[in-house]
């Protein structure tokens, strides 16, 4: 969907300004810096935008290309050692967090993380009488809560750890009827383990639920408080039950609660209409960044797929004998591309919010610069594969450092401001990127933007072939959280 993100014409005037801007980069001063440099480009592109907030502008744009290069470093080096770029966002969203609460953290995440959305659905709908939405009034509604609650948390810990786990959560009333079966299919094997729960008062009414009924073929789960009293009962009695406060299959455990916890979301459901979320109350900040990190791999693969900027740029350029900018040259052979990188932040920035780019005019200073940051970055990766450099899949990786860095620094962003919607990535970025790298490409001289654009194609080809490879393994185990990550899947369609 071209017209959605930048037409011919938009592109026409942006690849100009982005000229222009280079020339005037490259006449500056020399006792003129980067930051006053742009302020000047912004005053002088936008006529809107007072002295003040050009010079704030400016310095974010600064700022957020410093935090961009150090995100990179970081990335390489710890590439080094063997940490994968997901694990590296992992320990980056983390050292971000300092001084926030881990329940603070947690939120922050889990607003960033889709995938819960169908599970929260589900509970909504377990809980509520009708379609009209009400709560059902039951006094043991805890009970309803606990099945949900607990077989969840074991699915979305198969989810994190890449297992094929399904839960169905009865909801019989008959007597001695399973309450949750848990299936685990490893290498067409499938292991298959039934549960009771029993949330008595106090350990004693529990034991006295568990004595009355007949459950030796299900494993038995109590509240967290009292399982121990509950395990020593039985054991006394030389009882082979199976009795824990979660459930588990396989090794991949769910997690534990008290009766207390479990009346506290019956109050709030019948008292206030809250409906139980599986949220910060119950996973660690460790498993909401795990989840974060698995899917900005598939991201950093849709991002490398997206050539919607660098085909209108082509398409411009084509026939078109360009003299090739030093500047620009200079950084794609030497890597020394500070001031392009600069140039290009500043141009987008101003295209945006002049309107010439609408699907990045309310996106921040800072947002923006880092879409160029990774084009540019994008663009030296292309050159190096194009002369034979790079392989196809070295170029990938490199790109997916370039894509996660940029997650990594908009997650830091966000954290700073306690908004996960910063962290979301989509069309208009995408092609923002590809946008840059094609400016920059073509800059270098006709023939390297050739060289580039060929690139590109051959790179997304590849990536879209990976990509549905990793999508299809994601959602083999996720089904429940199909449509959370329904946006990830639509570049592969």
């Amino acid at each position: 969907m071209l017209k959605e993100y930048i037409e011919e014409r938009e592109c026409r005037r942006l690849n100009e300004e982005f000229r222009e801007n280079l020339e005037s980069y490259r006449n500056r001063s020399q006792e003129q810096s980067d930051k006053q440099w742009l302020q000047e480009l912004i005053l002088r592109r936008c006529r809107h935008i007072s002295r003040e907030q050009a010079e704030k502008e400016a310095e974010e744009i600064i700022k957020s290309l410093e935090i961009c290069e150090k995100n990179l470093a970081s990335i390489e080096d710890e590439g080094r050692k063997g940490i994968s770029k997901e694990k590296w966002l992992e320990n980056r969203l983390q050292e971000a967090a300092i001084g926030m609460s881990a329940a603070q953290y947690s939120r922050f995440l889990q607003q960033a993380d889709a995938i819960l959305y169908e599970q929260n659905k589900e509970m909504a709908e377990a809980l509520s009488r009708s379609s009209d939405g009400h709560i059902m009034m039951n006094p043991n509604l805890d009970g309803n809560i606990a099945e949900h609650m607990l077989g969840r948390t074991v699915e979305l810990q198969g989810y994190l750890q890449g297992k094929d786990i399904t839960v169905d959560v009865r909801g019989a009333n008959t007597a001695n009827s399973v309450d949750v079966r848990v299936k685990d299919v490893n290498k067409g094997v499938e292991t298959v383990h039934n549960y009771q729960m029993k949330f008595g008062k106090d350990a004693k009414a529990t034991i006295r639920l568990i004595e009355d009924g007949n459950y030796n073929n299900q494993r038995i789960v109590v509240p967290s408080e009292q399982l121990k009293e509950v395990q020593e009962y039985f054991s006394a009695k030389g009882s082979q039950k199976t009795i824990s406060d979660h459930i588990e299959i396989n090794g991949i455990s769910g997690k534990s609660f008290t009766k207390e916890e479990m009346k506290e979301l019956q109050r709030k459901a019948q008292d206030e209409g809250v409906m139980p979320a599986l949220d910060d109350y119950y996973y660690s900040t460790k498993e909401y960044a795990l989840s974060v990190g698995k899917n900005a791999g598939v991201t950093a693969l849709q991002m490398a797929a997206v050539t919607t900027g660098i085909d209108v740029v082509s398409k411009i350029c084509k026939g078109e004998e360009i003299k090739p900018d030093e500047l620009v040259e200079n950084a794609l052979k030497s890597g020394a591309d500070a001031g392009v990188k600069a140039v290009a932040s500043g141009t987008l920035y101003t295209a945006a919010k002049n309107g010439i780019i609408p699907s990045l005019k309310k996106f921040s200073a800072g947002k923006i610069t880092n879409i160029a940051f990774v084009g540019v970055e994008n663009a030296k990766v292309l050159f190096k594969m194009a002369e034979g450099k790079l392989s196809t899949v070295k170029a990938m990786d490199q790109m997916g450092k370039n894509t996660v860095s940029m997650i990594g620094g908009m997650g830091c962003m966000a954290l700073a401001k306690g908004v996960a919607a910063g962290l979301s990535l989509g069309g208009p970025v995408g092609a923002g990127i590809s946008l840059v790298a094609g400016m920059v490409g073509y800059a270098a001289g006709s023939s390297v933007g050739e060289k580039v654009y060929s690139a590109v194609k051959s790179v997304a080809k590849t990536a879209k072939e990976v990509g549905k490879k990793v999508w299809n393994a994601i959602e083999s185990v996720a089904k429940p959280f199909k449509r959370g990550l329904r946006g990830i899947s639509k570049i592969f369609a």
